[in-house]
This record gives structure tokens, C-alpha cells and sequence, in this order.
């Protein structure tokens, strides 16, 4: 359950950061790479399979942002891309790494994400 509302804390932040500042995907994933390289320890193999999948799942965010509807009736997507951006990752990182990622990687990207959001 913790996961989950992590998973769609990061996801409603991070579409609401790519609509208010047209954020570019590419950079999105830049970000997220970084930031997931320094703090698990990533090696070669991980971080070029976590580069592609921040990019990939970025590029699914600014998608369904820049569909019509409002932000309440995206919720599902929002939901879903989370559900299968996690079920990637942890093909990817290892059990430590994973729970690192979801106790403490998520809330600095929000924060982030927010902070950004505000200046």
C-alpha cells in the first residue's frame, strides 16, 4: 500500500511538473537517471536499462498530459503507468535498491518536483 501511494505521489507530481512547465521528457529522465545512479550505486548494466526506462515512461507522462481531460479523469493512466514503471524497475534493481528507491528516491524527486514547481 506504501508503494502504491508513493508510486502515485511521484506520478501526480511529476505530470503536474511536465504540464506546468512543458517539461521536456528527455530532460525528465535526465533527471531521474542522475539522481537514481548517485544514490543506488548503479552499475553500467542498470544504468543503461534504467536510462531507457526513465525515458520511456517519461515520454508516457507527457503523453497523457497533453491529452484533453482534466487531471481527476487521467488518475487511472496516472495509476497504471506507475504500477508498470515499478514492476519494470524491480527487474532491474536489486531488493535493497528497490526499497531504497521506493523509501527514499520518490519522496527526494517530489520534493523536488514541487519545489520546482513553486521558484
Amino acid at each position: 500500500m506504501k508503494t502504491r501511494i508513493s508510486i502515485l505521489l511521484l506520478l501526480v507530481t511529476t505530470v503536474q511538473y511536465i504540464t506546468a512547465q512543458k517539461m521536456d521528457p528527455q530532460k525528465m529522465a535526465d533527471y531521474q537517471t542522475k539522481i537514481m545512479t548517485e544514490e543506488l550505486e548503479l552499475n553500467e548494466s542498470q544504468k543503461k536499462r534504467v536510462t531507457e526506462l526513465n525515458l520511456e515512461f517519461s515520454k508516457k507522462q507527457a503523453e497523457l498530459m497533453n491529452r484533453e481531460g482534466s487531471m481527476f479523469s487521467k488518475m487511472g493512466d496516472v495509476k497504471r503507468i506507475g504500477k508498470e514503471k515499478n514492476a519494470a524497475m524491480e527487474e532491474i534493481l536489486t531488493k535493497e535498491q528497490m526499497e531504497k528507491y521506493e523509501d527514499h528516491i520518490q519522496p527526494q524527486m517530489r520534493k523536488h518536483m514541487r519545489q520546482k514547481m513553486k521558484g
